[in-house]
């Protein structure tokens, strides 16, 4: 391997046999050594693939800004959260929570500790993710000796969920939003009869976050409930208060985020708020 350029003493940026070009760290790795020089196998500790060019960029420039030992952390985290995961995730999320920790320990030493309003909302939809947040929390605190406010959970489970979906972080905060918006005016509604550890309200849950998903993709449900009139309007009829909560979601999401939902999502909605309610 053939150095192209040096980012520090401990990482380097090379090119293999094949030509592709690899980021490359271990200790004194890059100390002395100038553009051309040979890589000796042995010194490599770690090694970082990343295909997108751009995103190549950022992380040489993060590489040149914060210390090592944050990479190597966020790099053993990542590849837990893939096997735990067990599904493709954009390869932006070892660059983005490498520099969320980064900072999130920097604000930490100045006695600043932000807390998520999003917690609840990211627990009841994203468990896994929070789970795996958590996971992470601890690591730093063995780690990098930095023990962060446990709300932190919620904000790498977002860097998760952002790489899982393969969407942009505002999104993921809108996805959250949203969701607690609605949950709120369900809690609202029914003045907390609700039983939230029956199957239903995780499915509920489960339909919620769905549902929001496709909103932000602007996707829609085929109709299909709702092409039978006599079924729809029979759901409306038997169902009046839960219907009523749904049309309140409707509005919601219609007044705040300017997007509506279909006939069929209002009826699956009300199907679903009979199930979790205990009022019939």
């Amino acid at each position: 391997m053939k150095i192209i350029k040096v980012i520090n003493n401990n990482t380097v940026c090379v090119k293999d046999d094949r030509g592709k070009e690899l980021i490359v760290a271990g200790k004194g790795i890059g100390y002395a050594k100038k553009y051309g020089d040979e890589v000796e196998p042995s010194q490599i500790q770690k090694t970082y693939l990343i295909a997108d060019s751009h995103l190549q960029k950022k992380m040489i420039d993060l590489l040149s800004n914060i210390p090592d030992e944050y990479i190597m952390v966020t790099n053993d985290m990542v590849s837990y959260i893939k096997e735990s995961l067990k599904c493709t995730l954009n390869e932006a999320l070892l660059v983005t929570l490498s520099d969320h920790i980064y900072f999130a320990i920097e604000r930490k030493k100045q006695g600043i500790e932000l807390t998520n309003p999003l917690i609840q909302s990211i627990e009841m939809c994203y468990p896994q993710e929070l789970e795996l947040g958590k996971y992470c929390v601890e690591q730093i605190a063995q780690r990098l000796d930095t023990v962060l406010h446990p709300d932190e959970a919620g904000f790498i489970a977002m860097h998760i969920i952002n790489a899982r979906l393969d969407t942009h972080m505002s999104q993921v905060y809108g996805i959250a939003k949203m969701i607690n918006g609605c949950s709120e005016i369900v809690e609202h509604y029914y003045s907390g009869r609700i039983n939230h550890t029956s199957r239903a309200y995780e499915n509920f849950m489960r339909h919620l976050k769905e549902l929001v998903q496709r909103i932000h993709k602007d996707e829609v449900l085929p109709d299909v409930l709702s092409k039978d009139e006599e079924f729809a309007e029979s759901i409306k009829r038997s169902f009046k208060k839960h219907y009523k909560c749904a049309k309140c979601i409707q509005e919601y999401i219609l007044k705040t985020y300017a997007k509506s939902i279909s006939d069929d999502e209002l009826l699956t909605l009300t199907l679903h708020l009979k199930r979790i309610s205990t009022i019939h």
